[in-house]
């Protein structure tokens, strides 16, 4: 993995507090699905994910609800990584958690899953003596309107909320949720085996007595007695056995979906090394990140054609208008070429993902296509809001979610130079 712009929890000065802000997400995440109560700590990129995606189940009729709680097996406690640049310090928190996933179909449960995963976030803060510029693109936290810093801290011009610049930061950008099903090689799974291996022998046992014409009754009354610690003995000698075969096999196919995307490591370090050349604060880490987020765009809006980050020519595929949830798996680049300051690349991501189809959801491991273009022109832009740009002719602060043009003066807003746009999508 390239390493640029990365380093460990060692340095950074608010951990403590970024934990803090984590554990408060977690239970704020959970009230989003269940109440449609929207964090105050999301982002506004984040929070227009969100809202696309209940926009995507609401047009099925469907309720997705994710509650996390306290792991099995495993830790529990965050962790914390982080990127960064001049401005701003973006750190992953991450924990071990037990999910339990559940959609409605009509107030009728149709799918439902509870397992072992994990939830890590990318929360973005400012650098430790560091300040963004006071044009810098928000939305205001109260009213959710397009906006910038200063003009935030002065008084929100739609709802008139002044603010801190601790109340503005820091902000979760990215969500993670980590699936990994059914533990491998779990001994509390062995007494179920030998229980079922006993229950089947042991009626085989007693028909194959009843009918032996050779013994005769005092024998196959002892025979009776002895079924019982037979069938134990055999249950635990054939259930042990089918223990080992069966997760032995899981243990096997968990690791070729572990490995999926292994081919492109090589492609994918190229092309780290070579953006890293022309922009030295490009970091693979938000790369992957905001790749991430613009997939996700693209899966979860009913009307994917309609976002202005889409440049497909094509029309989006009807597998992946069916997608209503995935979960990341890797992704690696295929494919890149950079010619005269413009940037296209193509990527494949590996996702676990749900489906609905003919009125069920449907788990697939999916492997989709996206290529992404842009203008390689300014430094990467950690704070860089597609849903509160500023324009670069009349100043105005507009959403450029949905509209390629600025409402105020009219002007073509220059996404390409500020924001990947996706070229293609396929699965």
């Amino acid at each position: 993995m390239d390493m640029h712009n990365f380093e460990l929890t060692s340095k950074l000065p608010n951990r403590c507090e970024g934990k803090k802000q984590y554990t408060r997400f977690v239970k704020e995440f959970s009230d989003w699905y269940a109440k449609g109560k929207m964090s105050e700590l999301v982002s506004r990129d984040t929070r227009f994910m969100l809202e696309l995606q209940k926009q995507k189940l609401q047009s099925f009729g469907l309720d997705m609800q994710l509650k996390f709680g306290k792991p099995n097996t495993s830790d529990a406690r965050p962790a914390l990584l982080s990127y960064e640049d001049s401005v701003f310090e973006n750190y992953i928190v991450g924990a071990n958690k037990h999910i339990t996933t559940t959609i409605r179909s009509s107030g009728k449960e149709i799918y439902s899953r509870d397992e072992d995963g994990g939830l890590s976030v990318v929360m973005q803060d400012l650098k430790y003596g560091s300040a963004p510029s006071p044009d810098t693109g928000m939305c205001c936290p109260n009213c959710g309107s397009p906006s910038t810093i200063g003009r935030l801290m002065s008084g929100c011009e739609f709802c008139g909320t002044k603010f801190l610049m601790d109340e503005l930061y820091p902000k979760v950008m990215h969500i993670f949720v980590e699936r990994r099903g059914k533990p491998v090689f779990d001994t509390k799974q062995i007494k179920k085996y030998i229980l079922v291996c006993a229950l089947v022998f042991l009626p085989i046992y007693i028909l194959l007595n009843l009918f032996r014409a050779d013994i005769g009754g005092a024998e196959r009354i002892t025979n009776y007695i002895y079924a019982v610690p037979a069938a134990l003995i055999i249950g635990v000698m054939l259930g042990t056995g089918a223990w080992f075969f069966v997760n032995a096999i899981r243990s096997v196919m968990l690791m070729g979906k572990t490995a999926r995307g292994g081919s492109t490591v090589l492609k994918s370090l190229i092309f780290c090394n070579k953006m890293h050349e022309l922009d030295p604060t490009f970091s693979t880490e938000y790369f992957r990140d905001r790749s991430t987020s613009l997939l996700k765009f693209m899966l979860y809006s009913p009307q994917p054609q309609e976002l202005a980050i889409c440049r497909c020519k094509k029309p989006v595929p009807e597998k992946l208008r069916e997608i209503v949830d995935i979960t990341y798996g890797n992704s690696g680049v295929n494919k890149y070429k950079i010619r005269n300051g413009v940037c296209d690349v193509s990527l494949t991501f590996y996702t676990d993902s749900l489906h609905y189809h003919r009125g069920k959801i449907i788990s697939k491991s999916d492997k989709i296509h996206i290529s992404l273009r842009k203008v390689i022109k300014k430094p990467t832009d950690l704070g860089f809001s597609l849903t509160a740009v500023s324009c670069p002719f009349c100043s105005a602060s507009f959403d450029a979610a949905k509209v390629g043009e600025c409402p105020f003066c009219g002007n073509t807003y220059p996404l390409e130079e500020n924001e990947w746009v996706v070229t293609d999508i396929r699965i």
